[in-house]
């Protein structure tokens, strides 16, 4: 009996050192999971930083390109009121030359022809005049 009960007990110690046994595997297995875990979390964390910066970087980009398209709005507005400008001044500039054009057919001198006519009417009637006398 004492060989049975020394038995039992050592079955019982290696039953409690096979439990044991077990008890570290399985802690051993869930430290490692979390190490696991943590690099996960840890790459998880670096990548979100990252999408972040993109993020970050996306977003000024956009207020450039609308800046831009508002830079570029306005310069078209100034370009066609330089346009219009130009315009208003052609039409004033056709409106100055046909005056100057009036202008110098009323104010043309006379022909020649008409200058000479006139000068002989005025010998004649003077040669008469003075013949006459």
């Amino acid at each position: 009996m004492i060989f049975n009960a020394g038995v039992s007990a050592s079955e019982e110690v290696w039953k409690n050192v096979d439990i044991e046994l077990q008890t570290i595997r399985r802690i051993d297995h869930d430290v490692q999971e979390l190490d696991l875990l943590r690099q996960k979390s840890n790459e998880q964390g670096k990548t979100i930083a990252e999408l972040e910066r993109s993020l970050a970087s996306e977003k000024r980009t956009n207020e450039l390109n609308e800046r831009e398209l508002y830079l570029n709005k306005k310069i078209i507005e100034v370009k066609d009121m330089e346009i219009q400008a130009l315009n208003r001044n052609f039409d004033q500039m056709k409106e100055v030359a046909d005056r100057s054009l009036k202008l110098a057919e009323t104010a043309k001198p006379k022909s020649n022809w008409e200058v000479l006519g006139l000068a002989a009417i005025i010998l004649f009637i003077g040669g008469m005049v003075v013949g006459g006398l």
